[in-house]
């Protein structure tokens, strides 16, 4: 297939954002019910700051290692980390990291019903995931919302970024199976995309924009690599709100530095 077999125009419009819809009003039987984060309600009701993953050292600081230097003056605002094998066994699950990339490209609060019927698998075991994630402090209860009389939950997942805490050799096979699942779920999703245009006789090249695939070698200096490095987090940080016209698009960063034998 090449650029001539594709049409310069199209009147196919933007794709639809997954989940797109109306969210529920707060008519007269629809009522709002703000709700404390687990993690910050837990911590308050203890008399002290949110609690923190037990065992937390950060991803850019551990005994015997050094501090990394590209991370961000409030990283510890910013991040969510990982570090304890009982959070990382609830956390490393397919279902449930399933579950958290859904959530985080539906872009708002969700129910369990809502969650469940774009999953594919029953209401009742998607709320048992989001149980086990809200323990752990990556999701988040937004707010209870009566509607026609019921009580519905609405989920969120947490504003900050999910790590794990990559210097404990310990935590090593967690860090393989989320790296592996990870980008296991990113290649059948870009391959289905691939799929979806190359089906559509209507598409244009304008239609392919979010796919996109690169691989190769570049020559950095420490100071270049730490540099590029802070370039993509704080784009990263600067486009992951939703904002009008912007549509979500999942992507996989990963590199190493080649080390002769």
């Amino acid at each position: 297939m090449n650029g001539q077999d594709r049409k310069e125009t199209s009147g196919r419009g933007p794709a639809e954002m997954p989940g797109a819809g109306k969210t529920a009003g707060s008519g007269p039987e629809n009522t709002r019910e703000r709700e404390t984060p687990g993690a910050e309600k837990a911590a308050q009701a203890a008399g002290g700051a949110a609690a923190e993953p037990a065992g937390k050292a950060g991803p850019w600081a551990q005994p015997g290692k050094a501090e990394d230097p590209t991370r961000p003056a409030d990283w510890q605002d910013r991040t969510l980390v990982l570090s304890d094998e009982a959070a990382l066994k609830i956390y490393v699950n397919r279902q449930r990291m399933r579950l958290v990339e859904l959530m985080t490209t539906l872009a708002r609060p969700a129910t369990a019903k809502m969650l469940s019927d774009r999953m594919g698998i029953s209401a009742s075991s998607v709320k048992h995931h989001l149980d086990k994630l809200v323990s752990i402090g990556v999701v988040e209860v937004d707010h209870r919302e009566h509607i026609h009389g019921i009580l519905a939950t609405y989920y969120r997942v947490t504003d900050r970024t999910i790590v794990l805490d990559s210097t404990d050799p310990a935590l090593r096979p967690f860090t393989e199976q989320i790296v592996q699942d990870n980008f296991g779920q990113l290649l059948q999703g870009a391959l289905a995309a691939l799929a979806a245009w190359q089906a559509d006789p209507d598409a244009s090249w304008e239609d392919a924009w979010g796919l996109m695939h690169s691989n190769g070698a570049i020559f950095l200096t420490r100071e270049e690599a730490n540099a590029l490095r802070r370039q993509i987090l704080d784009f990263l940080e600067e486009h992951k709100t939703p904002r009008p016209g912007a549509e979500p698009v999942r992507f996989g960063l990963v590199s190493y530095r080649v080390q002769e034998d």
